[in-house]
């Protein structure tokens, strides 16, 4: 068979070089490739945080901008609905001031008259409305007292021009072409004579075909024949008891809209815009004239007359412009909500329907500002990055040269503290008594310091507790076998007599000496069976209560021997059933009845009692008027060969009987505590689990 060679040990190295070797190989590179690792991830993460900040920022700023539009949508339709209530109010009075015959004065009659066109007209400024009847009709003395019937609506009039600085003026226009307007203003200059009023938008948009419902309804923007330029209108019809007698209106300008309705602070560059029912922009602010491509009409030239409808052109209608048609499709379809629009930059767009006329406002704010906060954090953190990479470089230039001195501190640092736990373990080693651990520089050799100290300290509480053992079965060996030995001599000594009387009595202590020893014996062999887990369970729902007897029956005679009063205090109620081992539980019972009945003093008691409050245990206690436990003592009640100070007294025992009942408490799933004070007695309590439905 062929040996196998094997490559010779290399030589030792100083400590000094092997931390150095240690240092680049375990620490080092991989840091230095950690390192990297972290600014690489760090200019990942940068990357990731922009876009989930660009994101969040434009969900968020997207939210914000949609319920924007619903917010200021609410607030123009309240202003618009008092207007449309005022309307209501201005054309209710009309049609009561058409129907009520009216006693005007010869003065008020004066400041009227005939154009050389045949237009009857208001001739001076009274502080009053301006009148224009435009002649379309024949003006008689039946037309004039429409005239003089609606001088009664100046007050009214005026009042509601007063109370909201978005109406501009107010009118009443009848059938036959009777215009009465407030505030005053030269009608002659401005409209043209034999003016047929109802073919105007803000006259038939009123009449049945158009408004069924005969309330208040609002125009889309137009040129105001009136000189005020672009305008929408609050129109009302009044009606005789025939016909259409007249429409009312109130006129709101689209520059009014745009400095009062429009001024919406909003995020970054953002903009409002007012739209009409068929998708006409009917206000927009000078901020979106560039992205949209237009230009706001606001005033008008009035060179000549406006002698028909003039509506704005095409390419302020939304609806019908190619670059708008995906927005224009959500918009006709959906009351409010959001969209991304491609105008002269990326742009988000949010609108919703304005109650009462139906139009849309559309708020516009461009992506880029809305991400300015985004790229503000972004170009930081490029920053930071690079600033990080000079900082990195030149740390680890200085990180070498500290290495290297310090890998020599570190040698001389460390050799001797192992020196030093050497020495300890050589102490260890020849069972001397271990010094407490000098404090070390490094935490990992002061925790070896300590463990060895701890360790030495265990070895000691282990040569006691053999000491402790070897005292303690000395002296309960010593007992029984004494006894033993003693009557047997005795009978030995009357030979040929019969086994009767003080003979027979020593024939059973005989007995009872060989069965303590039996019973030591197996104690002894129970814990080191606990020791090393070595059990076999058998757990089953059982009765309580019988065990219970049985064991008070068993500890009966001792108890009788010793003057203690035995005695089971059973619950009116039936004991539930509980779950263990019996063959556990009785020996747990026996070991708690006898530490019970041998500390106890003649004429005490012990009783055994239930505690039934918990839904989960039965509480089994054992209260005795013994000795106690002195209160430095009750932290060892449990620890195996400790007789609590009974070492060399009469009360017998090997100090494991406790032991042995706490440790099968546990691998039986019950708990075992106690309470105790000095010269009072003791009680044990046993918490064994209860039998729950389903459960073995």
């Amino acid at each position: 068979m062929a040996r196998i060679a094997t490559e010779p040990e290399s030589e030792p190295v100083p400590l000094s070089k092997w931390l150095w070797r240690s240092y680049l190989k375990a620490a080092l590179v991989p840091l230095l490739l950690i390192e990297f690792g972290f600014i690489g991830v760090y200019l990942l993460t940068s990357q990731v945080v922009y876009d989930r900040s660009a994101s969040a920022i434009t969900r968020i700023s997207t939210t914000m901008l949609r319920d924007d539009s619903i917010r200021e949508a609410n607030i123009i339709a309240h202003r618009l609905q008092s207007i449309s209530a005022a309307t209501q109010i201005y054309a209710d009075e009309s049609g009561r001031a058409l129907a009520t015959p009216a006693d005007v004065p010869e003065s008020l009659k004066a400041m009227h008259g005939y154009s050389p066109d045949g237009v009857f007209y208001t001739k001076k400024d009274t502080g009053g409305s301006a009148v224009f009847y435009s002649g379309v009709v024949p003006i008689g003395e039946a037309e004039q007292e429409k005239v003089w019937r609606t001088v009664r609506l100046d007050p009214l009039m005026k009042s509601i021009k007063e109370s909201d600085s978005l109406i501009s003026q107010l009118y009443l226009n009848t059938w036959d072409s009777y215009n009465r307007i407030y505030p005053y203003f030269d009608v002659l200059n401005i409209y043209a004579p034999k003016m047929d009023i109802p073919t105007y938008n803000f006259y038939y948009e009123a009449d049945d075909v158009h408004n069924p419902a005969r309330k208040p309804v609002w125009t889309d923007a137009y040129v105001d024949p009136a000189g005020d330029g672009w305008m929408v209108s609050s129109i009302a019809p009044v009606h005789g008891p025939e016909k259409l007698e007249a429409v009312v209106g109130i006129d709101v300008t689209v520059k009014t809209i745009v400095e009062q309705v429009l001024n919406i602070k909003l995020p970054g560059d953002g903009f409002a815009i007012l739209i009409g029912r068929d998708g006409t922009i009917l206000a927009l602010p000078p901020e979106g004239e560039d992205d949209l491509g237009v230009n706001e009409l606001i005033g008008h030239s009035y060179a000549e007359a406006i002698l028909q409808d003039t509506f704005k052109p095409a390419e302020f209608n939304i609806f019908r412009r190619p670059d708008l048609s995906a927005i224009a499709l959500e918009m006709q379809s959906q009351p409010s909500g959001v969209q991304r629009v491609e105008l002269q930059e990326p742009m988000i767009a949010a609108w919703s329907t304005i109650a009462g006329p139906n139009w849309r406002l559309l708020l516009l704010s461009s992506e880029k500002s809305l991400l300015a906060e985004a790229t503000n954090l972004r170009s930081q953190l490029g920053f930071v990055s690079t600033i990080m990479v000079a900082i990195l470089v030149l740390f680890y230039a200085v990180f070498f040269a500290y290495l290297w001195r310090r890998s020599i501190t570190m040698s001389a640092r460390v050799a001797r503290p192992l020196a030093d736990l050497e020495q300890r373990m050589v102490l260890i080693s020849e069972g001397n008594t271990v010094p407490p651990s000098p404090p070390f520089a490094i935490r990992e050799l002061q925790t070896v310091g300590e463990h060895l100290a701890t360790m030495g300290d265990k070895l000691d509480a282990a040569n006691r507790a053999k000491s402790n053992f070897l005292s303690a079965m000395s002296h309960e060996l010593r007992t029984p076998l004494t006894a033993i030995i003693g009557y047997a001599e005795l009978l030995e000594a009357s030979e040929g007599r019969k086994l009767e009387g003080e003979r027979m009595n020593h024939v059973r202590a005989i007995s009872s000496s060989g069965w303590s020893l039996v019973k030591l014996v197996d104690a002894v062999l129970e814990l080191s069976r606990l020791d090393h887990k070595d059990l076999r369970l058998s757990t089953r729902s059982l009765d309580l209560a019988p065990l219970v007897r049985e064991a008070c029956e068993r500890a009966r005679p001792d108890a009788d021997r010793m003057q203690v009063t035995l005695r089971i205090d059973e619950p009116d109620e039936p004991l539930p059933s509980v779950i263990g081992d019996p063959g556990m539980l009785r020996r747990i019972l026996d070991q708690l009845l006898s530490n019970a009945v041998k500390y106890n003093v003649p004429g005490g008691r012990v009783d055994v009692g239930f505690d039934l409050a918990s839904p989960d245990s039965v509480a089994l206690e054992v209260r005795d008027t013994g000795l106690g436990i002195a209160q430095d003592r009750q932290s060892d009640v449990f620890k195996a060969f400790q007789r609590l100070g009974h070492e060399n007294g009469a009360i017998s025992g090997a100090g494991i009987g406790m032991t042995i009942a706490q440790r099968l408490a546990e691998v039986t799933g019950c708990n075992l505590h106690f309470e105790s004070e000095p010269g009072k007695g003791s009680t044990f309590v046993l918490r064994i689990p209860r039998t729950r439905q389903g459960r073995v």
